[in-house]
């Protein structure tokens, strides 16, 4: 009956020992606030880093809605930029790893039909739709017409189908159409000269589940054969 509290807890009754547990709680949850703010701020750019180094990759799987689209993306830009579009991008998307299917009004489009028309099929058939954003696209009346029937097609899908690629200076905002004016702002562009502009693009480019399987072997077979050079290293 005469023993203390102080004497049956002497340790956690101690004032430093109090302060040193409340100091790392308030720790551990400034840590996590500052974490979870980063990574709201910086998600493209960590899904990105986490898609080029195959990890993390059922995050980005492609939805399954898109499963019967013929192509993979439609490509939207001013003739005046098609040796950019035929020499550089076109063969990066179809050559890459993985080999998208690309649309192409000159190639996929069937003569005689209504240009209106053809604009809406290709939107729709496609999981994607690239525009090639320069301040020739911004005298494009067909260009203007394409961006705004995949802007509508997204809206409707309630899905992010629009990459936007700049080809040049960001043209000034007085000579955007509100929409794009948006996708600049918030910084939802792709820049051709960036040194990770193929990363960034195939980000943003549909994943496949089949893509995805073939990285996770691919991975799990490299980690095999490290594992196989290690043990021959030992054993000799």
């Amino acid at each position: 009956m005469t023993i203390s509290e102080n004497s049956l807890c002497p340790f956690f009754m101690q004032p430093m020992v109090i302060i040193t547990i409340v100091a790392i709680l308030i720790f551990l949850i400034l840590f996590a606030v500052l974490g979870t703010v980063s990574f709201y701020k910086y998600k493209q750019g960590i899904k990105v880093w986490l898609f080029t180094h195959h990890m993390c990759l059922w995050a980005v799987t492609e939805d399954e809605m898109d499963a019967d689209k013929k192509y993979d993306a439609f490509i939207s830009y001013s003739h005046k930029d098609e040796e950019f579009v035929n020499k550089v991008l076109v063969p990066g998307l179809e050559s890459g790893d993985p080999k998208y299917r690309v649309c192409l009004h000159y190639r996929d489009w069937i003569p005689g039909e209504y240009i209106q028309n053809q604009i809406l099929q290709s939107v729709e058939a496609s999981r994607r739709t690239l525009v090639v954003l320069s301040s020739n696209f911004i005298e494009s009346v067909w260009g203007q017409l394409e961006f705004k029937a995949a802007h509508s097609q997204a809206l409707q899908d309630r899905t992010n189908r629009l990459i936007v690629i700049v080809y040049g200076e960001i043209p000034p905002e007085s000579e955007l159409d509100d929409k794009l004016q948006l996708y600049i702002s918030m910084k939802t562009y792709v820049k051709w000269g960036d040194a990770k502009f193929w990363e960034k693009l195939r980000y943003f480019m549909p994943h496949p589940q089949d893509l995805i399987k073939k990285r996770h072997r691919k991975r799990r077979d490299t980690d095999k054969l490290e594992l196989c050079k290690s043990d021959s290293k030992l054993s000799v």
